[in-house]
């Protein structure tokens, strides 16, 4: 059974019940203990450290993500998600579509500065509302320095883009169906969640997923730096 998110665990014993869905390879598990997961083997070892380290870093900020692993798949590392049970947001209509958009919306400001220009999915379907009720992200594999498909992001840095083209029809039409028409106030409630995380809580994660290194000092720089920029635009709202 998996055991933890930092450290990867083997997924012998595992028996795969299902196929590949969305653009890594990857299948459908049940672990040892009955539990379902899906298990996406990115092309690079990299990426999947990217996946479960911008999952915990949505933790940080309040948001609702899936139980995500690292696990070992022979000689490469996969992300290990727990599966959530519910309806997609793009399964939903009317005043219960609104209701979950508004709850949605309430954490914009985590994918803006998370880079998690794919958090909606194609078609609103990386969206699951959950038997509770719960508005749960459940694919953060094209946030942080990674595409959705494993490229490197050439403008991923200390400004914050998304926080502009996530609610841009003409950058991103996905998204701004959800992020399109948030008020300022909506926008400074969002920044307030993340600001609230600390440089320490920040490097805690970055170093206990990707460990010590030129590269992870460079991004707990860039997302403390990213947090920043977010404070900043949300006083111009205020302005």
């Amino acid at each position: 059974m998996v055991q933890s998110e930092i450290g990867a665990t083997d997924s012998l014993g595992w028996t795969k019940v299902g196929g590949q869905a969305g653009s890594n390879a990857g299948g459908l598990y049940q672990d040892r203990d009955g539990v379902r997961w899906y298990l996406k083997i990115p092309a690079r070892d990299g990426h999947a450290r990217n996946e479960v380290l911008a999952n915990h870093l949505y933790r940080l900020a309040g948001a609702a993500v899936p139980e995500v692993r690292l696990v070992a798949q022979g000689d490469r590392l996969a992300v290990a998600s727990r599966i959530v049970k519910g309806l997609t947001l793009a399964d939903l209509s009317g005043d219960s579509a609104a209701r979950h958009s508004a709850a949605l919306c309430e954490h914009f400001a985590a994918d803006a500065w998370l880079a998690n220009r794919d958090v909606l999915g194609a078609d609103l379907d990386n969206i699951v509302v959950d038997r509770n009720g719960g508005v749960i992200r459940i694919d953060q594999g094209g946030a942080l320095r990674y595409r959705a498909q494993g490229a490197d992001k050439s403008d991923f840095g200390n400004s914050v883009l998304e926080f502009f083209s996530l609610r841009d029809p003409a950058r991103n039409a996905v998204a701004a169906r959800i992020f399109g028409c948030m008020s300022a106030a909506q926008l400074l409630a969002s920044v307030q969640l993340v600001a609230a995380i600390s440089d320490a809580a920040i490097r805690a994660a970055v170093l206990g997923i990707e460990g010590e290194g030129t590269e992870a000092e460079t991004l707990i720089a860039t997302l403390i730096a990213r947090r920043e920029d977010l404070i900043r635009r949300a006083a111009e709202l205020n302005s």
